[in-house]
């Protein structure tokens, strides 16, 4: 059903130009709708995007950015639940606020922001949801780092001659060993969202359209 209905609220969000919600993802039974995500990428824009104004606008509902953002926001659901459901990641009410205060002073005189009508109790959830995530992600992150060695680096660099030209291994090495650390850590973090995804039954509905 809401595959066919997805494609009647873009058109008429384009003749009529008013922000319309449907939904666009289920974790379980949770509906993600549209508005949410619009919510959640104003205030990831606000709170961690250099300028930010710039970027603060409404995103359009078939365009990649808005498909990102689905994607976004249902990884932020999923990871900020499983931090709830492990009592991980507990988020003060300071943090809240500090947080609430950070993105009202970019948000405060958007246009689009406004239009989204976010009640304070709607506004506190959204930032309890995105602090949580962002502090368990950094934490998985950080718990994910194991040591590159010298012979895992010079294997990469040997496998990888032509990239570093006729300049020795030692002027590499900290570089390589760097990125190899970097890409474990991506894939580990990938391995894990995956996870949180199918453990949460997520589905991501723009994407089956």
């Amino acid at each position: 059903m809401i595959r066919y209905l997805i494609p009647f609220l873009l058109a008429a969000q384009a003749q009529a130009g008013e922000l319309i919600s449907t939904g666009v993802g289920l974790v379980r039974s949770q509906v993600v709708t549209s508005r949410e995500v619009q919510m959640q990428n104003l205030l990831e824009v606000a709170l961690y995007e250099k300028a930010a104004k710039d970027k603060l606008r409404i995103l359009a509902l078939d365009s990649k950015a808005f498909a990102k953002g689905v994607q976004d926001a249902l990884l932020e659901a999923v990871v900020s639940l499983e931090a709830q459901n492990f009592n991980l990641m507990q988020i003060s009410a300071d943090e809240i606020k500090f947080a609430e205060k950070q993105a009202l002073k970019v948000l405060k005189d958007n246009r689009q922001w406004k239009e989204l009508q976010i009640a304070p109790r709607e506004l506190e959830s959204a930032l309890r949801r995105k602090l949580q995530a962002k502090k368990f992600i950094q934490f998985r992150a950080e718990s994910s780092i194991l040591p590159v060695t010298d012979a895992e680096a010079l294997r990469y660099f040997e496998e990888n001659r032509l990239k570093f030209g006729d300049l020795p291994f030692e002027n590499f090495k900290e570089n390589i060993k760097s990125y190899l650390s970097k890409n474990q850590v991506e894939k580990r973090l990938k391995d894990w969202f995956d996870v949180l995804l199918s453990k949460y039954q997520v589905k991501n509905l723009i994407s089956e359209m």
